[in-house]
């Protein structure tokens, strides 16, 4: 029991674990009253939604690599590896899985289409269409800025102070 014990203080007082968890979570939380400010509706899916505003993919590898900076330092191995780790998060996030995400929409319109243009069958609602791909995926560009500035501010917070 003295193990699980020291091992989860040692999770509890890794400032930049720590400091990403906390950034995904505040991030995911946030999803909900900006898509309320957007929208004028209440969703609450959005906190374990992927894509939206802001973006936890940006907010938490920024706060874990902005904590490791001043934890291990910028001359660290395992800083340089969160470096990459990061960039290619943010890459993906605001690339391939925001096209991914483009062509599900595209993907849909055809699959609707061609539910429509069946001879013979009912017209074809979003509800009778069957299944419809995941269309928000990504994050555009404001979103993963908006997610990093976050990651930034409470990699900071927790690497000094944590």
């Amino acid at each position: 029991m003295q193990d699980l014990s020291h091992f989860v203080q040692g999770l509890w007082v890794n400032a930049p674990l720590m400091a990403a968890v906390c950034a995904i979570l505040l991030t995911q939380l946030l999803k909900v009253p900006v898509h309320y400010a957007q929208t004028r509706t209440w969703e609450l899916h959005k906190v374990i939604d992927a894509g939206g505003m802001p973006s936890s993919h940006a907010s938490g590898v920024v706060a874990l690599t902005t904590a490791l900076a001043f934890v291990v330092g910028p001359q660290s191995p395992v800083f340089a590896t969160s470096v990459v780790f990061a960039a290619i998060v943010l890459y993906d996030a605001g690339g391939i899985r925001r096209h991914a995400g483009e062509h599900a929409v595209l993907l849909n319109r055809i699959a609707m289409e061609f539910s429509r243009q069946n001879i013979g069958a009912p017209a074809a609602t979003e509800e009778t269409e069957g299944e419809r791909l995941k269309e928000i995926l990504g994050h555009e560009p404001a979103e993963i800025f908006v997610g990093a500035v976050i990651g930034l501010i409470i990699g900071t917070v927790f690497g000094k102070w944590w």
